[in-house]
C-alpha cells in the first residue's frame, strides 16, 4: 500500500490502527473510510484551485468598452474630416509675396526745359554762324571735333569734342567734351565733361560719368557725378552712382542710389565737430 505523507491524517491514530492486533476487517473498513475522506478533501482543494484560476483569468481580461451613443459617433465622424480638410487647406495655401513696386521713369519731353533751352542756344549760335549741325538722317562713324558749337540731330559713333556748346537730340555713342553740354535724347553711352554746365533732360539715359562746374539732372545717370559747384537732382531723376559737389539739391520724387559728399563746400568737417 502506498504512503500518504502529505495527507491530513492523524499519524498516531494510524500507528494504533496498524499496531492493533484486533480484527483485520474493522481495520480495513477504518482505512477505507479515512482514504475516502482524504480523497474528498483533495478533490475539494482541487476544485477551489480551479475556481481561483478562473477568477484570475476573468480579472485579467480587458474591460469591455462602453458603446457611444449614435449622436456622439456621428459627431466624431463629422469632426475628423473637417479637421483634415482644414489641415490640408493650411498646407496647400501658398504664401502671397508682396509685389515689388516698379520704378517709374518719366519720358515725356513736352515740358522738357533742357530741350527748350538747347534749341534757344542753338538758334542764337546760328545767327552768329558758329554752329555745325549734324542733321537727322546723317550718320558719322568715328570721332568729330569742332572749334565752334555743335548740334547733333543725327547719329555719331565716336567721341565728340568742340570748343563751344554741344546740344544732342540725336544719338551719340562716345564721350562728349565741350564748354557746355545739353542732352535731350533717348540714350547716350559715354562720359560728359564740361568747363561749364551739364544739363540732362527728361527721359534721357546717360551711361557714364559726369564732370562739370554745375549740373542739372532730370533724366537717369548711371555713373559718378563730380561737380565743382551746384547740383540739382530734379523730381524725375534717377541716379545710380556717387555725387561729389559743392552743394546738392534733391527734389521730392528723385531716386539716388549712392553717396553724396560736399567735398567742394570748403568746410572742414573734422574741425567743425572737434571740441574746443
Amino acid at each position: 500500500m502506498g504512503t500518504f505523507d502529505d495527507a491530513n491524517v492523524d499519524k498516531d491514530l494510524l500507528s494504533q490502527i496498524f499496531a492493533d492486533e484486533g480484527d483485520d476487517g474493522e481495520t480495513d473498513a477504518l482505512l477505507d473510510e479515512m482514504l475516502k475522506d482524504v480523497e474528498k478533501e483533495a478533490s475539494m482543494k482541487e476544485e477551489e484551485k480551479t475556481e481561483d484560476t478562473a477568477t484570475a483569468e476573468e480579472a485579467e481580461e480587458e474591460p469591455v468598452q462602453e458603446e457611444l451613443p449614435l449622436e456622439e459617433i456621428a459627431a466624431e465622424e463629422t469632426k475628423q474630416p473637417a479637421e483634415e480638410e482644414t489641415a490640408e487647406e493650411a498646407v496647400e495655401e501658398p504664401v502671397q509675396e508682396e509685389p515689388v513696386q516698379q520704378l517709374h521713369f518719366e519720358t515725356n519731353k513736352e515740358n522738357d526745359s533742357v530741350l527748350k533751352e538747347a534749341r534757344e542756344i542753338m538758334d542764337a549760335e546760328r545767327e552768329n554762324g558758329t554752329v555745325t549741325t549734324i542733321t537727322s538722317g546723317t550718320t558719322i562713324k568715328g570721332g568729330i571735333s569742332s572749334d565752334g558749337s555743335l548740334e547733333v540731330m543725327g547719329v555719331i559713333t565716336g567721341d565728340v569734342e568742340c570748343q563751344g556748346n554741344v546740344t544732342i537730340v540725336g544719338k551719340v555713342s562716345g564721350n562728349v567734351i565741350a564748354s557746355e553740354v545739353y542732352v535731350s535724347t533717348q540714350r547716350l553711352e559715354g562720359s560728359l565733361s564740361s568747363e561749364g554746365p551739364v544739363k540732362i533732360g527728361v527721359g534721357t539715359i546717360i551711361v557714364g560719368d559726369v564732370d562739370a562746374t554745375s549740373a542739372y539732372i532730370a533724366g537717369a545717370v548711371k555713373g559718378d557725378i563730380d561737380v565743382n559747384g551746384h547740383v540739382v537732382v530734379d523730381s524725375t531723376a534717377i541716379i545710380k552712382g556717387n555725387i561729389r559737389a559743392k552743394s546738392v539739391q534733391v527734389n521730392n520724387g528723385a531716386v539716388v542710389d549712392g553717396y553724396c559728399s560736399l567735398n567742394y563746400a570748403g568746410v572742414n568737417l573734422d574741425d567743425f565737430f572737434e571740441g574746443k
